[in-house]
C-alpha cells in the first residue's frame, strides 16, 4: 500500500483519529505523538488500522509518526502526519450518567447534620495550612485511553478481590502515579467502561492490589447504593470520581462533585453513597468517609482576591460539594496528574505548582445530613 495512506483527524478538542489502511506483511503497529511512544501493539496487516488518541490539548498542533513493523522487526513504513485540534466547543465532557450522586447538585436549602459545626472545627480548621489540589505525578490520579487494537492484558492480583480474572486493553503510555498508592485508571471509551487500579505496577505485565472495572456511564461506584464493597479508593468509588481535569478549570466551571482525602476521618461509621470505609478516629467529631461537604452558598466567591482557578474550585464545591473519598495527610482534593499526557496541562490551565486552597474559608464549610449506609 502506498505510504502515503496515513491519515490524521481531529475528532475534538481532546482527541484525534489516526487511519491507515496497512499493508499485509505488518504484524506490529507503533504510534509516536510528538516523539513520545503513546501504543506499540501487534496487528495483523491487509486491513484498516483506525486508532484514537486522546488526553490533548485545545488549539494545539500535533506531530503523529506510525512505524508498521513486520514479523522480523523491519520497518514496512514509516510516515508522519499532521493535526491541529479545535478550540473547545461546550462543556468539556464528565464521566457517569446524570442521576450519578457525582453529577447531581445540591438541592437549594439541604439538611445539615446536627454535629455540623463540630466536625468543622475538628477535621477541616486545624488542617487549613496544608489543603491543596493534588496534582502532581505522585498523589493525583493517573489516567490513560486505551484502544480495542491496544495490547490486551491479563491484570494480576496480589491483595485484595483477587477471585475475579480481569483483561483489559492498556496503551503502552500508561504509568500509575508515583506516590504510595500507584492509582492508574484506563477508561475504553467504545466500551463506556474503566479499569481502576490501586498499587499498580507494570514489569512485562500489569499487577495491582486490587483491581475492578466497571462502567463510565453508571451510578459512580462499584456497587449499588447501600451496598458494601471495596474498590480502588477507600470508599469504594469509580476512582476517578470527583477528580478535577486541567480542562475544566480552563473552562471556568466544573459540572460535577469532588472527591477529598482528609487527615481527621471517623472509624466505624459508613455515610452513602460509600460502600466501604478506612476512617481512622473514633469520635463524633470526626468525619465520615461518604460524608458531603459544601462551601456556604452565601460565600461570595467572586469579591476574593483569589486567581480564576481557585474561584472554580470554590464555585463547585458551593454548587456541588466534595465527598469524602479517602484518609489522606492532608485536605486534598483530588486532581488528574500529567504523566500520561507528557505535557503539562496544568500549567495550560493556569494552575500553579503547587495548588494551595489554605485561603478557602474552611471554617464556612457544612457538612450535609449524614445517612448511614
Amino acid at each position: 500500500m502506498p505510504a502515503s495512506n496515513l491519515s490524521v483527524q481531529a475528532v475534538n478538542s481532546y482527541s484525534a483519529r489516526i487511519v491507515w489502511l496497512v499493508p499485509g506483511t505488518t504484524t506490529r503497529v507503533q504510534i509516536f505523538r510528538n516523539g513520545r511512544l503513546i501504543d506499540d501493539f501487534p496487528f495483523a496487516g491487509g486491513t484498516g488500522l483506525g486508532y484514537t488518541d486522546y488526553l490533548l490539548w485545545k488549539s494545539t498542533a500535533y506531530s503523529y509518526e506510525v512505524k508498521l513493523l513486520n514479523a522480523g522487526g523491519g520497518v514496512v513504513a514509516d510516515q508522519i502526519a499532521t493535526v491541529t485540534t479545535p478550540a473547545q466547543s461546550g462543556s468539556f465532557p464528565r464521566l457517569y450518567s446524570a442521576t450519578s450522586f457525582w453529577n447531581t447538585p445540591i438541592a437549594a436549602n439541604p439538611a445539615i447534620d446536627s454535629n455540623s459545626a463540630a466536625m468543622v472545627s475538628k477535621a477541616l480548621v486545624p488542617y487549613v495550612g496544608s489543603a491543596n489540589m493534588a496534582t502532581t505525578d505522585a498523589w493525583g490520579k493517573a489516567l490513560a485511553y486505551t484502544n480495542v487494537v491496544s495490547q490486551l492484558y491479563s491484570v494480576a492480583c496480589t491483595l485484595y478481590d483477587c477471585g475475579t480474572s480481569i483483561s483489559f486493553h492498556i496503551p503502552s503510555y500508561a504509568q500509575p502515579t508515583t506516590g504510595g498508592d500507584h492509582h492508574l485508571i484506563v477508561i475504553d471509551p467504545t466500551a463506556s467502561s474503566e479499569l481502576d487500579m490501586w498499587l499498580s505496577a507494570f514489569n512485562g505485565s500489569w499487577a495491582a492490589g486490587s483491581r475492578y472495572i466497571g462502567p463510565t456511564n453508571g451510578w459512580g461506584a462499584n456497587c449499588s447504593p447501600g451496598q458494601h464493597c471495596n474498590g480502588a479508593v477507600a470508599t469504594g468509588f469509580a476512582a476517578f470520581g470527583g477528580v478535577v481535569r486541567p480542562e475544566e478549570i480552563a473552562q471556568g466551571h466544573i459540572d460535577h462533585a469532588l472527591f477529598i482525602a482528609m487527615p481527621y476521618t471517623r472509624s466505624g461509621f459508613l455515610a452513602c453513597p460509600a460502600t466501604h470505609t478506612d476512617g481512622i478516629y473514633n469520635d463524633l467529631a470526626a468525619i465520615p468517609e461518604g460524608a458531603r461537604l459544601q462551601l456556604d452558598p452565601a460565600f461570595n466567591v467572586d469579591a476574593q482576591p483569589w486567581p480564576q482557578w481557585e474561584k472554580v474550585i470554590a464555585h463547585a464545591l458551593q454548587t456541588y460539594g466534595a465527598y469524602v473519598g479517602d484518609s489522606g495527610g492532608t485536605l486534598s482534593f483530588a486532581a488528574e496528574a500529567n504523566l500520561d499526557r507528557g505535557y503539562d496541562a496544568w500549567g495550560l490551565a493556569g494552575v500553579p505548582n503547587p495548588p494551595s486552597l489554605s485561603s478557602l474559608p474552611w471554617g464556612q464549610f457544612r457538612i450535609l445530613q449524614l445517612q448511614a449506609c
